[in-house]
């Protein structure tokens, strides 16, 4: 069985909602079980026994937070050459500016590491949020097409 890691940065909950529609597109995909943590918690987990490590934060001033890109580093440090990543975001507007600066930051402190682009990124309804019902099911798909990638 393979297995996924979700990293995720959220302030209100949106993101962390995106993140786990993510994984469960990824499990659809076939045999891979896939564990969803807040950037918090990736303090003393072991990343080398995932396939792939997904990262994903608000849109915070038209870039990626100071929280999920602390994770990124970490992450690489503890290594993610060879293994696939990818990213996402939320968003009221700024469509991808985080995807695009967490898949920068990935390309410069892991370049061995595999790079799923684009990311995905799903727009919420307020600052406040909550997810728009339509980027749900192509949250999913997006998990979907990660989960076949790591098949």
């Amino acid at each position: 069985m393979k297995h996924a890691l979700v990293v995720y940065n959220t302030t209100f909950g949106s993101t962390k909602e995106l993140a786990e529609e993510i994984a469960a597109g990824i499990q659809d995909a076939g045999e891979i079980s896939c564990e969803v943590v807040n950037h918090k918690e990736l303090n003393g987990k072991d990343v080398s026994r995932f396939d792939a490590i997904l990262f994903g934060c608000p849109v915070h001033g038209a870039q990626a937070t100071r929280g999920i890109k602390g994770a990124i580093k970490k992450a690489a440090k503890a290594g993610l050459d060879g293994k696939i990543v990818s990213t996402f975001d939320t968003h009221m507007g700024h469509e991808g500016r985080a995807v695009r600066n967490m898949e920068s930051l990935l390309t410069k402190v892991s370049p061995d590491a595999r790079l799923i682009t684009p990311g995905f990124s799903g727009r919420v309804k307020g600052f406040r949020g909550p997810l728009s019902e339509e980027e749900i099911p192509k949250a999913r798909e997006f998990g979907k097409n990660i989960g076949q990638e790591i098949l």
